[in-house]
């Protein structure tokens, strides 16, 4: 493995200055795959090592790195390595195989231009997901994982970092390089999203990576029931003094919006726990429960009920919409009650603010989309 140092951070690791190798790699090099780059930067005034690999520009983050990691910076990036391909749901015998071919660490200067310009392109894209940094976390396998999925050019073709990585594991392993079943096993959650209406069944049935953040989750519940977005949301967990009755019981964790810097002016820590969406995975609350619920749109008040149905092992790594039912309200209809009234209005073409009511509600409602069409966002 041969780590390529900018300027800014050999100065930071002076003691590897009189241990550089001599190496002049270009793009086409076969070795790539197990060298990186990597700069010292500032994201949010505080010291990041950003490690890009030089094959797939797969990114690796350490976020406020301690004396001890970049004093063995080679064992940070192993680790960092682990980390973000088990996150990413990459089986740990190829993991294993990956670091053993990489060899023992070497350190370098960067190489051409080519590669020292996608390196700085990362370090700008690193800095657009700084919400999702998490202060008690030194690698930061969330960014590596938004990295991954962040559509980038390649020589004049587009693709996704996490999929160019895909097919180099599979070359190495001697597999086809669409085959990730070979190096792919992802803990996935089936679950099922329900609206809590009482005269309506409209419910939403995906699988989704249990790596996956609640602040993907918001993402893909938008997608997959069309709201729009206008609107505050957060998710939350009860303790229910009745199994028996679904959303009985009190809050006992709140799951609130990571992008938004007013959030905390109406909580009550003392009540309940607060985690940010940004920062918590799915797992961290599902191994716990198998309930959760989502509040979209406060003055309306949207709740969705998420079920955790089963778990299983795929090799799909983007969530997918499996199933669906019911078209879901109009956005700012005036709650349950008003999708009640307007329900009534648009079933009768002889009620007076029936002609209103259809027009307005074009703008408002769930655009007709068919699954195929929904699955193709949600993989973007």
């Amino acid at each position: 493995m041969i780590i390529q140092c900018t300027k800014k951070l050999l100065d930071k690791l002076a003691q590897v200055k009189k241990d550089l190798v001599l190496t002049e790699r270009n793009d086409a090099d076969p070795d790539n795959f197990y060298a990186w780059h990597a700069n010292l930067v500032s994201i949010n005034r505080r010291k990041a090592i950003i490690f890009m690999n030089n094959l797939t520009r797969y990114t690796i983050v350490l976020y406020r790195p301690k004396a001890k990691d970049t004093s063995k910076v080679e064992e940070s990036l192993k680790e960092g390595i682990k980390a973000a391909f088990a996150a990413e749901g990459i089986k740990e015998s190829v993991i294993e195989k990956y670091l053993q071919k990489s060899g023992d660490c070497r350190f370098s200067k960067t190489a051409n231009r080519s590669i020292v310009a996608n390196l700085n392109e990362v370090c700008r894209q690193v800095s657009w997901f700084e919400e999702y940094l998490d202060e008690n976390k030194v690698i930061q396998d969330n960014i590596s994982l938004k990295m991954g999925r962040f559509f980038l050019n390649y020589e004049g073709e587009y693709n996704y970092p996490n999929e160019q990585l895909f097919r180099a594991l599979c070359k190495m392993i001697g597999s086809r390089q669409d085959e990730w079943n070979d190096i792919l096993e992802v803990e996935n959650y089936q679950l099922k999203i329900k609206l809590d209406l009482e005269k309506f069944d409209i419910w939403r049935r995906i699988l989704i990576p249990a790596g996956y953040t609640f602040a993907d989750l918001h993402q893909v519940i938008q997608i997959v029931f069309g709201w729009f977005g206008y609107h505050l949301h957060e998710f939350y967990v009860k303790d229910k003094s009745d199994a028996s009755v679904a959303g009985s019981g009190v809050v006992r964790i709140r799951i609130v919006d990571g992008c938004d810097p007013g959030v905390c002016d109406y909580l009550e820590p003392d009540k309940y726990t607060v985690l940010t969406d940004t920062k918590t995975k799915l797992k961290d609350i599902f191994e716990e429960t198998k309930e959760c619920f989502y509040s979209y749109d406060f003055g309306d008040g949207w709740e969705h009920i998420i079920t955790l149905e089963k778990v299983s092992k795929e090799v799909g790594f983007s969530p997918v919409l499996l199933e669906r039912k019911g078209k879901r309200p109009p956005e700012d209809v005036g709650g349950e009650g008003g999708f009640e009234t307007y329900m009534e209005i648009i079933s009768n073409e002889n009620d007076p603010q029936y002609t209103f009511m259809t027009q307005w509600a074009k703008e408002t409602e769930e655009r007709e989309c068919s699954i195929e069409q929904i699955n193709l966002r949600l993989k973007r």
